[in-house]
């Protein structure tokens, strides 16, 4: 019976056979014993995100390709513009925040750029986040902002109403139980108008909510199921990371060696004939191992590429022939570079899950000749990237469309991320850009 090596979490070797185990699956709900801090589960165990964290944090392509749609997303940063029109034409005009005290004021107290940033890091993760509102005390403003993670929350179920008016925060849920000092958040439609919610939070005296902000949903009521998540659910994660546990696990534990020595006794006997046999087994014994030391110095290192060796023939008591000393190659059955090939078909379905271009991140187009592309790969790749992201910013920007209505700033105001694009030289003297 062969033995059983575990390589990764819930992945174990046996000979030539790997056994994958998958996790029994949990009710939707976690129950309470009040029945008053019921939960939602997200995913199987209710502890979806983490688990996916844990593979997404082994995966470099992966990670490499978040951090370009972050950055992608997130752009400059929040910047605000007012538009007008000439001649028919619509032109985006910057205003300096310092024209607008107020703003300048809040932006500055929030942190207003570290705050977006983490919310698109939510959003791109996982589709939604939570950013909360805390509102001064006669409610006519927002006064801060702060962002509240996605992968710590689990959503109450939805009333009778259909709305979901509470998520509870924790970092661990391994337990799935509610204590007393279990973060609360108090939920607020994202589709009520400003008015609506000033009015709710009186209602209920509330000053501290939270707006949901989802990318667009299917069929998902909870927890959205994120399109480019595909690649950890059929398997391309666990392959691409498999295959380096695998690479790790082969060289931790093969045996290296080149090259097995074959000397016959006959050589000893012949080269020193006549007093081999007087030797002790001590002497024989060394002079053997230094004839291996010499042979094995003679093929090792840059310097012995091409070298032969000289090996002398005796004849045997029955008239043959016999090879005093022979080399022979040791035939490396893993060679290298084996199961790269999974690994670049894995990462390769990974990227075009998550839209993003391998020459973004030094990769060569798969299927194409190698290497990571030309920088016009690169600027094309990012620019349609970028364009792709107008729909995704839109969702992100809701956030500021909410404060500054409340708060009751000019509405003319608009709010972008631009990116800056880079261009030929001939087109642009600098060789860059900004998209709005």
């Amino acid at each position: 019976m062969s033995a059983v090596t575990k390589i990764s979490e819930g992945i174990y070797a046996a000979g030539n056979s790997v056994g994958v185990f998958k996790k029994t699956e949990k009710p939707t709900v976690v129950k309470d014993e009040s029945n008053e801090n019921d939960i939602v589960s997200w995913g199987d165990s209710n502890k979806y995100p983490q688990e996916f964290l844990e593979a997404l944090r082994k995966n470099g392509a992966a990670n490499g390709a978040l951090k370009i749609l972050k950055a992608t997303h997130f752009g400059e940063g929040l910047t605000l513009y007012k538009d007008d029109f000439q001649e028919g034409k619509k032109n985006h005009t910057l205003v300096d925040i310092k024209d607008f005290p107020e703003i300048n004021s809040f932006f500055k107290q929030n942190k207003i750029n570290r705050f977006f940033f983490e919310t698109i890091t939510d959003l791109e993760l996982w589709d939604f986040a939570l950013p909360e509102f805390i509102v001064s005390n006669d409610y006519k403003k927002i006064v801060r902002i702060k962002r509240q993670r996605s992968a710590w929350a689990r959503f109450k179920p939805m009333g009778k109403d259909g709305l979901i008016s509470t998520a509870y925060l924790k970092p661990d849920w391994e337990d799935d139980a509610i204590e007393k000092d279990t973060p609360k958040l108090n939920l607020v439609d994202p589709y009520w108008s400003v008015e609506e919610i000033r009015d709710y939070l009186k209602k209920k005296n509330i000053k501290k909510f939270v707006i949901p902000t989802y990318m667009p949903m299917i069929d998902e009521v909870y927890y959205p199921k994120v399109g480019w998540h595909s690649s950890y659910h059929n398997g391309w994660f666990e392959v691409s990371n498999s295959v380096a546990e695998l690479k790790k696990y082969i060289f931790n534990n093969q045996i290296h060696l080149k090259y097995i020595i074959h000397i016959s006794e006959k050589y000893f006997e012949k080269y020193y004939a006549g007093e081999w046999d007087e030797y002790s087994i001590e002497k024989k014994e060394n002079i053997r191992k230094k004839l291996i030391e010499t042979i094995n110095d003679h093929l090792m290192g840059n310097k012995a590429g091409g070298r032969s060796i000289t090996a002398p023939k005796f004849l045997d008591d029955n008239g043959n022939y016999v090879k005093g000393i022979e080399v022979d190659v040791i035939d490396n059955k893993m060679k290298d570079g084996a199961h790269l090939p999974d690994a670049a078909a894995a990462n390769s379905e990974i990227l075009f899950a998550m839209g993003v271009d391998p020459t973004l991140i030094g990769a060569g187009i798969p299927g194409g000749k190698l290497g990571a592309g030309s920088g016009s790969d690169k600027r094309e790749a990012f620019t349609i990237l970028s364009g792709l992201f107008k729909s995704r910013r839109m969702v992100s920007l809701e956030i500021w469309d909410f404060i500054r209505d409340y708060n009751g700033w000019d509405t003319n105001l608009k709010a972008s991320f631009p990116n800056i694009v880079l261009t030929t030289l001939d087109k642009n003297p600098t060789g860059k850009e900004t998209k709005m």
